[in-house]
C-alpha cells in the first residue's frame, strides 16, 4: 500500500512533529527527551487530583450542627439527622462534621484510617477568579511571591534531579497541567488503554520503517515507538483476574483507572495529575452536586480497591482552587468563596481524622462572607513531598512557605 504524505502528516510526524515529539492518539504526546532508569524508587507514587471550579467544602464536609451554617443555607445545608442526613466523621474544634451522603463510599476508608480530611484549607490569595486561583495553586505561589519557574510539581522533580522513565510523570488528561510545566518528560495520557500513535499499529510500523536511519531524530522516534510497544505489551499482560474492580462511568473514573493500570504495569510511575471539573455549582446545588460527589467517592473507592498490594507506596491528595460562600444564593447554589477542604488517601496517611483549625462561621469569623483559610494548601503538599517523596529542600518547591507539617502522613 502506498502511504501518502497526507497520511503521514496525519500521524503528527511531519518535520516539526519529529523535532518536538510524537503525537499519539488522541491527545497523547511523548517528548523525545532524556530518559532515566525505571524500577521502584522507594518514593511514594503521588496522585494529585484537582477538583476544578470550586468544590464546596461546606457541603462535602459539612458542619451540620452549626446554627450559623443552617441559617445561612436554609435549602442546601446538609442535615445531621433525618432524610438525606450526612455521615458523621468526627469533630473539629468541638464541632461535629459530616460527609455529604453522596460520599458514602469514602466513609469506610475514613473509618479504616486510610483517608483524612483537611478543612478550612486553601491558597491565601485575594482573587475569586477560577483561572487566576487555579494558576497560582498549580504554580504554588500567592500574590507578591515574585516569579517562580514552572509548576510546584515540576520544581520538586527538578530539585531532586529526578529524570524518570518515559511514564514516570503522567498527566491523566488531554494536556499536561500547569503544576508539571517545566518538567520536560511529563507525558499527557488520558487513558493508557488507548496509548498508541494516531492510526494505530499500522501507522506505528510505518513510522518505525521510515525512521530506520542513524540520524538522531530517527533514533529518538524509534525509541518512542519502542516505548509505545512496551506499554501496550505490559497492558496486555494485566490479566482479567488482576482487573476485577468495577469503576463508575465518567472521565474522572477513566483517568483514575488509567493511573491504576500504569501502577500495576510497573511502568515507573511516580507522579500523576488528574483533573475532575464541573464543581461550579451556582445553580440548584441540591440537584447537581450529588452526582459529582458520588462519582468522586465511587471512583476513589474503586481506585483504592484496585490498588490492593500497592497501597503502601501511594498517596492521593485532592485540592480545589477555592470553596464557596457560606450564604446560599437565590438560585439554590453558592458563589465563589475562600476556604474549602482537601482529602488525603494513602498507606501512610494518618486517617480517620480532620486536620487543621476551624475558624468558625459567625459573621466576625468570616472573611468577607467566606469561610476563612486556616491551612495553606501548600503545607499539606509540602508535608507529603518531604515525608513520602524524600523532598529535603521544601524551599526549592515553595520558596516563601514556612514549613509547618500537620502530622498528616508518617
Amino acid at each position: 500500500m502506498k502511504i501518502s504524505r497526507r497520511t503521514l502528516l496525519g500521524t503528527g510526524l511531519g518535520a516539526a512533529g519529529l523535532a518536538a515529539g510524537i503525537t499519539l492518539a488522541p491527545g497523547l504526546r511523548v517528548a523525545l527527551g532524556p530518559k532515566g532508569p525505571g524500577g521502584v524508587s522507594g518514593r511514594d507514587i503521588l496522585v494529585v487530583v484537582f477538583l476544578r471550579f470550586g468544590a464546596d467544602g461546606l457541603t462535602l464536609v459539612a458542619p451540620s450542627e452549626d446554627s450559623d451554617y443552617r441559617d445561612s443555607r436554609p435549602t442546601i445545608a446538609v442535615p445531621a439527622t433525618g432524610d438525606n442526613a450526612g455521615l458523621h466523621i468526627g469533630a473539629m474544634g468541638g464541632l461535629p462534621f459530616f460527609f455529604h451522603p453522596a460520599l458514602a463510599e469514602l466513609k469506610p476508608l475514613y473509618d479504616a484510617g486510610q483517608l483524612a480530611v483537611v478543612h478550612a484549607a486553601g491558597l491565601p490569595t485575594n482573587t475569586r477568579s477560577h483561572f487566576e486561583s487555579q494558576d497560582m495553586m498549580e504554580r504554588g505561589v500567592v500574590e507578591g511571591d515574585g516569579p517562580q519557574k514552572g509548576g510546584w510539581l515540576a520544581r520538586h522533580l527538578m530539585a531532586r534531579s529526578l529524570m524518570l522513565p518515559d511514564l514516570g510523570v503522567v498527566a491523566s488528561a488531554a494536556d499536561v497541567q500547569a503544576s508539571l510545566h517545566g518538567y520536560a518528560n511529563a507525558v499527557a495520557v488520558p487513558d493508557v488503554t488507548q496509548f498508541n500513535v494516531t492510526g494505530g499499529d499500522f501507522n506505528l510500523n510505518v513510522i518505525e520503517a521510515l525512521n530506520a536511519g542513524p540520524e538522531a531524530h530517527a533514533m529518538g522516534v524509534r525509541a518512542t515507538v519502542g516505548m509505545v510497544r512496551a506499554v501496550r505489551e505490559k497492558l496486555a499482560k494485566i490479566t482479567d483476574a488482576y482487573t476485577t474492580t468495577t469503576y463508575p462511568g465518567g472521565e474522572f473514573s477513566t483517568a483514575m483507572r488509567s493511573v491504576a493500570n500504569l501502577i500495576k504495569m510497573n511502568a515507573g510511575l511516580e507522579v500523576a495529575t488528574v483533573d475532575f471539573g464541573g464543581w461550579d455549582h451556582h445553580y440548584k446545588m441540591n440537584q447537581y452536586l450529588p452526582g459529582h460527589a458520588q462519582q468522586l467517592a465511587k471512583t476513589l473507592a474503586a481506585f483504592w480497591a484496585d490498588m490492593e498490594g500497592h497501597r503502601d507506596r501511594i498517596t492521593v491528595v485532592t485540592m480545589t482552587e477555592f470553596g464557596r460562600r457560606l450564604e446560599e444564593n437565590t438560585a439554590g447554589g453558592t458563589d465563589h468563596g475562600a476556604a474549602s477542604f482537601m482529602l488525603a488517601l494513602g498507606g501512610a496517611v494518618k486517617g480517620g481524622q480532620i486536620y487543621g483549625s476551624w475558624p468558625g462561621l459567625r459573621p466576625a469569623d468570616l472573611r468577607e462572607g467566606d469561610l476563612r483559610i486556616t491551612t495553606d494548601v501548600r503545607q499539606v503538599l509540602a508535608e507529603i513531598l518531604a515525608k513520602r517523596r524524600g523532598e529535603a529542600t521544601v524551599a526549592s518547591v515553595f520558596p516563601t512557605l514556612k514549613y509547618a507539617p500537620l502530622g498528616l502522613v508518617g
